[in-house]
């Protein structure tokens, strides 16, 4: 059979290349057109609910939260298990379908059973988790730079804003990148703290203290003005700050010293904490009654305690914090003691992703 096909070749010369230049085509074609996955997903459609009941028990959360939530997907098309985990504020939820089934067209069904699911506790809002059968292909930490003393020159609030409004939204444009989880650092905010004999003397209410602030944080808009064959659309800018982004000054964006952006981000905080201070609440014998009359400490004293005592910029609460521990390294090679064992590095604050 062999020397039949080498004397049919020898014969058909014409043939042979014709059969061989369709073969090269052919196999350059479905070579890079074939889909290879680094990450091969050998598992059915698995589509994963959370839900966040901060300071509930897992008791609570399983009776509240849980078990409304499996009353609601039971009955999908496809749906072969449904298995959940209550923990303390947290309900996990796993379902996971029949092979065949399209995991988009599942992912899309649980999101519909979610619109009616009833009798949930206040703000609490089932998600659909990021995860996937494959897991994560990568963690990563946000470091700042250090000053000449080893400290850090950017804060928590600081670095985790930068992950949440720039890193992060730059990641999840990457193509086939599900999500990214942001954890760890602190979430800014300005807190209000009253003082309720202040809050007495003047017969301020928090209600008030509350509703004043709220609504001195607010763009207004208005009409609009003819000018000529324009409309020129009218607003209030009431927003603290003016809604400037700190971060898009140009004192941040022609600088390449860390220290000068950190100095200009806490400066902008300042000014942020005294415009909150010096907003009206109420007029008592034409004499305006401000915020920073009912905070702890009262009216400021000195420029120097401005942000320190009554309005302050810090963080949200939060429920832990990540760390990490690494060897130390030199120029690529372990540190080692003297008895030959790795020196490890440990930071007890990290922005993780």
């Amino acid at each position: 059979m062999v020397s039949a096909l080498v004397k049919w070749s020898l014969d058909n010369p014409l043939m042979v290349m014709l059969l061989t230049i369709a073969f090269t085509i052919g196999g350059t074609m479905a070579f890079l057109r074939v889909n290879v996955e680094a990450y091969p997903d050998p598992a059915p459609a698995i589509v994963e609910i959370i839900a966040k009941y901060p300071g509930a028990s897992a008791e609570e959360v399983e009776r509240q939260v849980t078990i409304p939530l499996e009353v609601a997907l039971a009955g999908m098309p496809g749906l072969k298990f449904t298995r959940s985990k209550s923990l303390f504020g947290l309900a996990h939820i796993r379902n996971q379908f029949e092979y065949g089934i399209d995991y988009f067209k599942a992912r899309q069904e649980v999101i519909n059973r979610l619109q009616f699911v009833e009798d949930l506790p206040p703000n609490v809002e089932p998600q659909i988790s990021p995860t996937s059968p494959t897991g994560e292909i990568m963690r990563f930490t946000l470091k700042g730079p250090r000053d000449a003393s080893g400290n850090d020159v950017y804060s928590l609030n600081d670095l985790k804003s930068q992950q949440d409004w720039v890193l992060v939204r730059q990641l999840r444009r990457v193509p086939r990148i599900i999500d990214t989880v942001s954890s760890g650092g602190t979430v800014k905010r300005y807190e209000v703290r009253p003082d309720p004999e202040r809050l007495l003397r003047y017969g301020i209410t928090l209600e008030q203290l509350e509703t004043t602030v709220r609504e001195s944080n607010a763009n207004v808009g208005g009409d609009y003005l003819v000018h000529g064959e324009n409309l020129v659309n009218v607003r209030s800018i009431g927003l603290i700050g003016n809604g400037e982004d700190p971060t898009r000054s140009s004192v941040i964006l022609s600088t390449r010293n860390p220290e000068i952006a950190a100095r200009h981000l806490r400066a902008e905080e300042l000014r942020r904490v005294k415009a909150i201070r010096e907003t009206v609440i109420a007029s008592i014998n034409n004499v305006p009654v401000r915020v920073e009359d009912v905070v702890e400490g009262g009216p400021l004293r000195y420029e120097e305690e401005l942000g320190r005592q009554g309005v302050v910029a810090t963080h949200q609460p939060r429920m832990g914090r990540i760390s990490i521990s690494f060897p130390e390294q030199d120029h690529g090679r372990e540190v080692v003691d003297e008895k030959g064992n790795r020196i490890w590095v440990d930071e007890k604050e990290r922005v993780q992703g």
